[in-house]
């Protein structure tokens, strides 16, 4: 499911409507979800059904724009949500930062490099937790109102799951927040006009039906289809032997017409030296 920014994936907890008591009332993902898929026709065992209303597994934050990930059965649930909980999938994001990101002092790192942030953060009760992220600069474009007058793309591989971690990563660690941010972006106001530059991108996940004992054996079959493979997204481990889901989409245009925009107008009204 590709989440389009602004949407909540629940409603607040304790909220039913959007009156006193909070909450989104009807304008959340999970809301939305029957009216845009359509429930399962797998049936696995007589433990399992297919859900009634198709459940998220996983949440991304009301700005952020991307992929999440849906179960439409009950084996399905469990299984992805614990994907999830035990960093077995592998969830990739895209970022356009405020100012170039602050690098280690490293003589071997270069642009192409992976960098790692292992940088703990604090969580709901105030105690610090491990908080790992993985990023590299894809480009930069110039722009009159943004730190150091760049702005950078990133990609972005958080290894943990914590509260607003790729925000406070880039932030803090970084020196350079997401553009948009108005949590942790204390720059120009002109930056934030259009959004949060984050998207969840690509998910990576183990296909929670076709590596069960029913569905190995349909897989055994449908896997000589190499064109209908293509489609649906799915391949098979060469080490594990699992299969795999592996999704990707395309950045919303906001992204390639805010870099572009700023680009060129730093360029047209930039002092020439």
């Amino acid at each position: 499911m590709n989440k389009p920014a602004g949407i909540v994936s629940y409603r607040a907890e304790g909220g039913r409507g959007g009156g006193a008591r909070g909450g989104h009332g009807r304008d959340t993902l999970l809301s939305a979800l029957p009216s845009v898929l359509s429930p399962s026709n797998v049936h696995i065992s007589d433990d399992d059904w297919p859900l009634k209303r198709p459940q998220p597994v996983h949440r991304l934050d009301r700005p952020t724009s991307g992929l999440v990930v849906v179960a439409k059965t009950k084996s399905a649930a469990v299984h992805l949500s614990q994907q999830f909980e035990f960093r077995r999938a592998q969830k990739t994001y895209m970022a356009i930062l405020n100012g170039y990101p602050h690098q280690p002092k490293d003589d071997d790192t270069t642009k192409d490099d992976w960098n790692v942030i292992d940088y703990d953060l604090d969580d709901s009760s105030g105690r610090n937790r491990s908080a790992i992220t993985q990023w590299k600069v894809l480009r930069t474009a110039k722009s009159l109102h943004a730190n150091n007058g760049t702005l950078t793309l990133v990609e972005l591989k958080p290894k943990t799951g914590r509260y607003h971690q790729l925000r406070r990563h880039m932030a803090w660690v970084c020196k350079s927040p997401i553009c948009g941010d108005s949590s942790y972006d204390e720059g120009s106001l002109r930056l934030r006009k259009r959004g949060l530059f984050l998207c969840s991108n690509e998910i990576m996940i183990e296909h929670p039906y076709y590596n069960s004992p029913i569905g190995r054996k349909e897989w055994d079959r449908v896997k000589k289809d190499a064109q209908n493979l293509a489609k649906e997204h799915l391949q098979e481990d060469e080490e594990t032997g699992r299969v795999i889901v592996k999704v990707r989409i395309d950045l919303p245009s906001k992204f390639e017409s805010f870099l572009r925009h700023e680009d060129e107008r730093a360029s047209k009204f930039s002092p020439t030296k």
